[in-house]
């Protein structure tokens, strides 16, 4: 019988934090639905999450990086629809049932940390950067995203399949992006809250992220075009 929904969690170094994040899944009742990816940790993660002998873990050899730990939890999952969420707890896991009950309603519901009351607590160089990406890939693309940067979104079924995924690194957040809207898929937005992260450390490197993204964003728009005329 094929699963309702599948929670794709990739995982590099982030020991401190699996237990609590698994602790909170469980609170809203989606223990089951885990897939964690480990992305080749170094530290103590494999064990923390094996601690949990219920709950399904797909392993690398090396670090492949993010967009190939996304890629590989989606082929793990043969659920109706995915959400995917960082471990690092600065996406409240409570959330995911406010995610999936949008679902209902859009093929692809993104968590906005800028939307509803305040702004999330994050340097000026990152907000600025999230707003460039978004606004570049608005412009580009007819959405009418807020933080296409997010690392809490779902997806159902159907709009994963429209979707062939490549990148191995970070810029998996834009080509994800990308080949939702040419696949004509409006993508929705909710406001979650966001807390930065009390323990590890970032795996991004913001400056060099951003450029890459918006270097994709635009490039991938020049050749749907030039695709589109020929």
């Amino acid at each position: 019988m094929q699963r309702a929904v599948d929670i794709i969690v990739p995982v590099y170094n982030e020991e401190a934090c699996v237990d609590e994040f698994v602790d909170r899944v469980t609170a809203v009742g989606l223990r089951e639905a885990l897939i964690f990816v480990d992305n080749a940790s170094t530290d103590l993660t494999v064990q923390r999450i094996e601690h949990h002998a219920d709950i399904r873990l797909v392993r690398h050899d090396r670090n492949a990086g993010y967009g190939a730990s996304i890629r590989d939890g989606i082929a793990a999952s043969d659920a109706a629809a995915i959400v995917i969420i960082d471990a690092d707890l600065e996406y409240p896991p409570e959330s995911i049932p406010d995610l999936l009950a949008a679902l209902d309603r859009h093929p692809v519901v993104y968590g906005s940390r800028f939307l509803g009351d305040g702004q999330p607590d994050m340097s000026w160089i990152r907000r600025c950067g999230n707003g460039l990406i978004s606004g570049v890939f608005n412009i580009l693309f007819r959405q009418a995203t807020t933080d296409l940067y997010t690392g809490m979104k779902a997806l159902r079924r159907d709009a994963l399949d429209s979707l062939t995924l490549r990148r191995d690194g970070f810029e998996h957040v834009a080509e994800m992006g990308v080949q939702l809207a040419q696949a004509g898929h409006r993508i929705h937005e909710i406001p979650v809250r966001y807390a930065p992260r009390a323990s590890g450390v970032s795996k991004m490197r913001h400056l060099r992220e951003t450029v890459t993204y918006v270097w994709y964003i635009v490039t991938a728009w020049l050749r749907f075009r030039v695709a589109r005329r020929t």
